[in-house]
């Protein structure tokens, strides 16, 4: 430490010296000289070259005190060895302890830390179609709003309940790109035009090449806000042994999930092509998924394309496979329908009079956005007695070409 000590007197030295140069111009009321102006620079270099050296003392004390004494955090600080992400949200909402999520925090203009996460990819709620839990604050006392979470017993995790995954990543469909609220998308909005035919030119020059110019309109992207909030007391979050933390952001995660899934579904029930009204309003028969594989707007984005897919619910799907005809058996394809494979999801229709129970076509036809994937804010501050988690995402859907995706609905 004597190095330091050393370097700081020097330091306090020179910065006397300065002092004194500008005590006397200002007492004489005047501007430096230029013989004082750099004599004040040479200063200002040395006090910089002390500053350096302090630091690497500093440093070098420090690992030498390290060394000699290994630094320990409080044990009631820290998780056990090995900790994993679930445990340092854990040790962040119920302690304070941000050091395992420093990589991921930033700061809002309120001073606020908050967590920008891109989850994998199960998301989660909806807006429009959206389906919310009771509200309540989670706590100790009612057992379905956190008392089932403290166990008489050895437990020490929850039994997820599984739900769908995000539609968007696994169909293909297409990100846009952009900033704002709203972003357009230019697309072709008109059928194609075939070249004319032109006679060899002659000396009038009269037979000109003929003129065309591509039709086109812009896709509005405009961004939908979708919130959930969370609310853990502190006697829960003291009580449960439980990994709660891992759980909550699985739930949350899953949540999203259905959110983009029922925005996607929504967006080409609404503006997708109609490529069959089935005959029955409580069944599908045989050969009609062949009509909607066979639309002739549709067949020339199936050619050459790894994101055609069918989207439709498990019940639907085996509905179909028990189909039987002198010439079909539907359930011979497990793997798949008619060529292309089958993504389940329950927020399409079920078969029904109205439903559009099967979705088809290409998807990287369907555009979406996210801004931002997901908001997180722990706040422990706004209610006595509970710690709020606050997530939000905006996301928004379009078709980009209606002739590319659509739908088969029941009469």
């Amino acid at each position: 430490m004597s190095n330091v000590v050393e370097f700081r007197r020097q330091r306090t030295a020179i910065l006397d010296q300065a002092d004194a140069i500008l005590a006397q111009a200002t007492e004489e009321q005047r501007a430096l000289s230029a013989s004082e102006t750099e004599r004040t620079q040479q200063l200002r270099g040395q006090i910089e070259q002390l500053n350096a050296q302090i630091k690497l003392a500093e440093d070098i004390d420090e690992m030498r005190s390290r060394n000699a004494h290994p630094v320990q955090a409080p044990a009631h600080n820290r998780g056990p060895r090995g900790d994993n992400e679930a445990n340092a949200w854990s040790a962040w909402i119920t302690r304070g302890d941000r050091s395992g999520l420093r990589h991921l925090m930033s700061g809002d203009e309120s001073g606020v830390p908050q967590i920008a996460l891109s989850l994998p990819s199960q998301r989660a709620t909806r807006i429009g179609l959206e389906t919310r839990a009771t509200d309540s604050t989670m706590n100790i006392t009612t057992p379905a709003d956190g008392g089932n979470l403290i166990p008489t017993t050895l437990v020490g995790q929850i039994a997820l309940r599984k739900n769908e995954r995000m539609l968007a990543e696994r169909l293909g469909c297409q990100l846009v790109p952009g900033v704002g609220t709203t972003v357009n998308h230019p697309y072709e909005s008109a059928d194609p035009d075939s070249f004319a035919v032109t006679s060899e030119q002659n000396d009038a020059y009269t037979n000109n090449y003929e003129r065309a110019a591509f039709t086109t309109l812009l896709k509005s992207f405009t961004l939908v806000k979708h919130t959930r909030k969370v609310v853990l007391t502190e006697e829960l979050m003291e009580d449960t042994p439980i990994n709660l933390m891992a759980f909550i952001a699985d739930k949350i995660a899953r949540e999203i999930a259905r959110t983009h899934n029922a925005q996607l579904v929504a967006e080409v029930e609404a503006n997708g092509t109609s490529l069959k009204t089935f005959g029955s309003n409580s069944a599908v028969a045989v050969g009609e998924l062949e009509q909607i594989v066979g639309n002739d707007a549709l067949s020339f984005y199936l050619e050459d394309s790894t994101d055609v897919h069918w989207v439709m619910r498990s019940s639907t799907h085996w509905a179909i496979n028990s189909l039987t005809s002198d010439a079909r058996y539907y359930g011979t394809q497990l793997q798949g329908l008619l060529g292309y494979d089958v993504l389940y999801s329950n927020r399409t229709d079920a078969i029904g009079a109205g439903g559009k129970s099967v979705l088809f076509g290409d998807w990287n036809y369907v555009g979406y956005r996210e801004a931002p994937e997901l908001r997180f804010i722990q706040d422990p501050y706004s209610t006595d007695g509970v710690t709020l988690l606050k997530y939000s995402f905006r996301s928004v859907y379009g078709v980009l070409q209606a002739g590319a995706v659509g739908y088969g609905a029941h009469p």
